[in-house]
């Protein structure tokens, strides 16, 4: 770590309580008591220096155990409308080859052009980009040190790798980001930002 960075912990939400293999931008699903402890292994893991900023996404994934976290760490919390998934608009709750079904010739765009091409409903990864880097501006904006932990899903996580590192957005996808995912990253002002780890310990 570079002296007066600031270290930014961002975590995925762990199992769902739904089906799974689903286009789940949307849906406002919690995490079973399993992702609950995947999340849990994850972040007292990653604790050191202690947390001292917490933000989510505002779907229960992840706020249900920013919440708890953030009471049992008496460390404020802020929800994050930028934060929240990629949205999948007509295809929510479906799985790729259902959606497939569907909607074939625009599902077959979506898939060919990585995402420039939005669900019929939904956003293309470029929105998606866009809001997330500008809500991750914003919350950076200030800090001046210190260690903050991000609650979030995973196209949120590859839309900020695509923002901080300069990752091309078709290669973004090729990143596996498990339940429970997660990346540690640098950020000081007027430097370029700098990836620590990712996945660095099991959950």
């Amino acid at each position: 770590m570079i002296p007066g960075a600031t270290l930014v912990t961002v975590v995925r939400h762990g199992q769902v309580d739904g089906r799974p293999f689903v286009y789940r931008g949307a849906l406002d699903e919690a995490m079973t008591q399993h992702g609950l402890q995947q999340v849990r292994t994850v972040v007292v893991a990653q604790a050191t220096p202690s947390h001292d900023c917490i933000a989510t996404s505002p779907l229960r994934r992840c706020l249900q155990f920013a919440r708890a976290y953030a009471a049992e760490t008496g460390v404020a919390l802020q929800v994050m409308e930028s934060m929240r998934e990629m949205g999948f608009g007509e295809w929510e709750g479906l799985t790729p080859e259902q959606a497939a079904l569907r909607d074939p010739e625009a599902h077959a765009l979506f898939r060919a052009s990585a995402g420039d091409v939005a669900p019929p409903g939904g956003e293309t990864v470029e929105q998606l980009r866009t809001r997330v880097a500008a809500g991750w501006d914003a919350w950076l904006r200030d800090s001046a040190g210190g260690h903050r932990l991000l609650l979030t899903h995973a196209g949120v996580m590859r839309a900020l790798l695509m923002h901080l590192l300069g990752l091309p957005q078709a290669h973004a996808w090729r990143i596996a980001l498990p339940e429970a995912a997660h990346f540690q990253v640098s950020v000081l002002a007027g430097e370029a930002p700098i990836l620590l780890n990712l996945n660095s310990c099991a959950a």
